[in-house]
């Protein structure tokens, strides 16, 4: 068991939001594209992908088979690559990714003078974490965290829809994430009127339980 790091719940979870289409590519002002490349080397290797602005990584394909995210592949949006654990030289590999020079979902909340024009937005951190001992003599940590994602726009009708699908996504995909062994919904809050957007944004959070991060 390896040690779980805040930064890798928080790039898996909005790496997973913006492939989920929640918020439309056009609504995010992102383009979606397919990188074609080939292995120069057999092991692991690094690709740097053509496009900068990198948003979100869709799916990976080495020899035309899907491979999966952090078992044998990991993602690195702030430099655009991505390293597979395993290839062998001259496989054909084939990167489908969001990019753009911004994004609607972010892995934090929004800044008080952004305009109305930036949503709608959903936002979500880590908000708390209870980590406990599972055995004796200190050998393993079993951690629960609080995530809490929220939604922003000026129309109240359309909060609660994006809400409603990202509840329905996060339902959907409880135990398929790889540094989140479980997530699930839990307190759902009401709707209030948010200091962004100059006071004419409603906003509602959802928060969900992850469980099972166990580290050693």
């Amino acid at each position: 068991m390896t040690k779980t790091t805040l930064q890798n719940i928080k790039l898996e979870f909005v790496n997973f939001l913006r492939n989920q289409d929640i918020l439309s590519v056009g609504t995010r002002n992102v383009t979606t594209v397919t990188d074609n490349q080939t292995a120069s080397a057999t092991g692991s290797e690094t690709f740097t992908l053509a496009n900068t602005g990198v948003k979100n990584v869709r799916s990976v394909e080495v020899q035309s088979a899907a491979i999966v995210f952090g078992t044998d592949y990991t993602i690195d949006l702030d430099n655009n690559q991505i390293t597979i654990n395993s290839v062998t030289i001259a496989d054909t590999v084939d990167i489908q990714y969001d990019h753009g020079t911004t994004d609607r979902i972010f892995p934090d909340f929004p800044d008080a003078h952004i305009k109305l024009k930036d949503f709608p937005r959903i936002g979500f951190d880590i908000i708390s974490a209870v980590t406990s001992e599972t055995e004796l003599g200190a050998g393993s940590t079993d951690t629960e965290y609080i995530l809490s994602t929220n939604v922003y726009d000026a129309d109240q009708d359309n909060v609660e829809n994006i809400i409603s699908s990202l509840r329905a996504k996060i339902l959907d995909n409880k135990k398929n994430f790889y540094y989140i062994p479980f997530i699930t919904p839990t307190n759902l809050g009401s709707i209030i009127v948010s200091p962004f957007g100059q006071k004419k944004i409603m906003q509602r959070n959802q928060d969900c339980l992850i469980k099972f991060v166990f580290e050693n």
